[in-house]
C-alpha cells in the first residue's frame, strides 16, 4: 500500500496584520514577485523528503496566498506535480480573504488546479471584524462564499472566531446560522486566543484588553455544538465541523501523525521520525534556500512521540484506538494510559468503549488540563 503524504506551502505576505494572528507574515510587498521562484528552489532540493510516498493533499496557507499572482501559484503547483507523485484525486486547498476574491480570480484558481477554498470570514458583524483588524466587512464575507460557490468550487471551508470581547450570545448564534446557510460544507471555529507577540497581546499586557469570562466561553462553545449539529454538521475534531464527510484531509494528517513536507518561511515538516522547520524571517529563509541549506530539525523521542500521539488523536472524534496505540508503544503503555485516564473517565470527561478512548464532546473545551494528566515525562 502506497503511503500518503501532504505538502504545506506557507505564503507569508499580508496587506495588514490581524490583531490576533501569531503566524509569521510580513506586510511589505517586496519579494512577492520572486517568492514563487524561491519555493521552487526549495522543493527541488528537498524533493527526496517524501521519497516513495504519494501526495494526496496540498495546502497553500499563510499569510495570504491570494496575494501572489494566480500564474505564480499555478507555476508552483506544476512544479509540485513534476517533483512529487501527486494523487489524481488530491485535495488542493487555497486560503483566501474575502476582500481579495473576484469572479475572475475564482476561475483562475480552479483552472490552476485548486479544488478546495478556505475563506477567512471570521465573523459576520462589522464591529468584530474592525476590532480584529480584518480588511473585509460582513457583506464581503457573505458575497465571497457565494462567489466561490458560483464560480465552481464545490469544497469550501469557512473560519469563524468566538470568544471575541463584546460579542453577544445572539451575535454568535447569528454568525453560526449565517455560516450554516451559506454554500460551504466545512466550518473551522476557533476561540480567540491572545498571544503575547500580537497586537491583542500587547494591549493585554498594558491592561487594555482581556479574554471574556470562562462561563461565556463555555456558553458560546455549547451553542456552537448545538447550532451546527442541528444544521447537519458533524464535529470531527475540537474546532472542525463538516457536512457530508467533507473533512479537511490535509489538516487530518497533523492529527493522525502522517508525514508532510512544509515549504516556505516558518513551515514545518515531519517524516515520521524527525521534525524540521524553516526559519521565520523572510531574509533568513531566502539566504538558506539560495545556499541550499537544509532546515533545522529534531528526532522525536519515544516519550515525545507518545505524548503527541495522545494529544493529537484525542483532538479528534475518533480518539485513540487500542490496537493502534499498542502497535506503536506496546501493551504496557496502553494499560498505563488507561490508569492515567481513569479519573477523567469516572467523571465522564473521557469515554472508554469499544477499545477506544475519546473525549466526551462537551469536555473538549476543557481538554488542555485533562491532556496534561495523560502525558509521561
Amino acid at each position: 500500500m502506497v503511503s500518503m503524504s501532504g505538502i504545506y506551502i506557507h505564503i507569508p505576505f499580508c496587506k495588514s496584520k490581524c490583531h490576533y494572528c501569531d503566524f509569521f507574515s510580513v506586510t511589505k510587498s517586496e519579494g512577492r514577485e520572486e517568492f514563487a521562484a524561491l519555493l521552487i528552489e526549495e522543493l527541488e532540493f528537498r524533493s527526496d523528503y517524501l521519497i516513495n510516498k504519494q501526495v494526496d493533499t496540498i495546502y497553500f496557507g499563510g499569510g495570504t496566498p491570494t496575494l501572489l499572482h494566480p500564474s505564480h501559484l499555478e507555476t508552483v503547483l506544476k512544479h509540485l506535480r513534476k517533483m512529487f507523485t501527486v494523487n489524481s484525486e488530491a485535495e488542493i486547498t487555497i486560503e483566501a480573504n474575502p476582500d481579495d476574491l473576484s469572479p475572475g480570480l475564482v476561475t483562475s484558481y480552479l483552472e490552476s488546479g485548486f479544488n478546495r477554498m478556505s475563506i477567512g470570514t471570521q465573523s459576520f458583524f462589522d464591529e468584530h471584524l474592525k476590532l480584529m483588524n480584518r480588511r473585509h466587512d460582513a457583506a464581503q464575507a457573505i458575497e465571497a462564499v457565494r462567489m466561490a460557490s458560483a464560480g465552481g468550487f464545490r469544497n469550501i471551508s469557512l473560519d469563524l472566531i468566538y470568544g471575541i470581547p463584546g460579542m453577544t450570545a445572539g451575535q454568535w448564534e447569528q454568525n453560526l446560522t449565517i455560516a450554516a446557510g451559506l454554500p460551504a460544507d466545512h466550518i473551522s471555529a476557533y476561540h480567540l486566543t491572545i498571544e503575547p507577540k500580537t497586537r491583542f497581546g500587547r494591549l493585554k499586557k498594558a491592561g487594555l484588553f482581556s479574554e471574556i469570562p470562562d462561563e461565556e466561553s463555555v456558553e458560546q462553545y455549547q451553542k456552537l455544538l448545538k447550532i451546527l449539529g442541528e444544521q447537519g454538521f458533524e464535529q470531527y475534531e475540537i474546532s472542525n465541523f463538516a457536512r457530508d464527510k467533507r473533512y479537511s484531509r490535509h489538516n487530518t494528517k497533523y492529527w493522525t501523525g502522517d508525514t508532510y513536507l512544509g515549504l516556505g518561511p516558518s513551515a514545518h515538516s515531519f517524516d515520521g521520525s524527525c521534525r524540521h522547520w524553516n526559519p521565520s524571517g523572510l531574509a533568513k529563509y531566502t539566504a538558506d534556500i539560495r545556499s541550499k541549506k537544509l532546515p533545522k530539525g529534531e528526532v522525536i523521542e519515544q516519550s515525545m512521540h507518545r505524548n503527541e500521539y495522545v494529544m493529537t488523536r484525542l483532538r479528534t472524534a475518533a480518539g485513540i484506538e487500542k490496537a493502534g496505540f499498542q502497535s506503536a508503544f506496546g501493551e504496557a503503555a496502553w494499560l498505563e494510559l488507561l490508569v492515567m485516564a481513569d479519573e477523567h473517565i469516572s467523571k465522564g470527561y473521557l469515554i472508554y468503549e469499544n477499545e477506544k478512548l475519546r473525549f466526551d464532546t462537551a469536555a473538549w473545551f476543557r481538554s488542555d488540563g485533562i491532556l496534561s494528566d495523560l502525558f509521561v515525562v
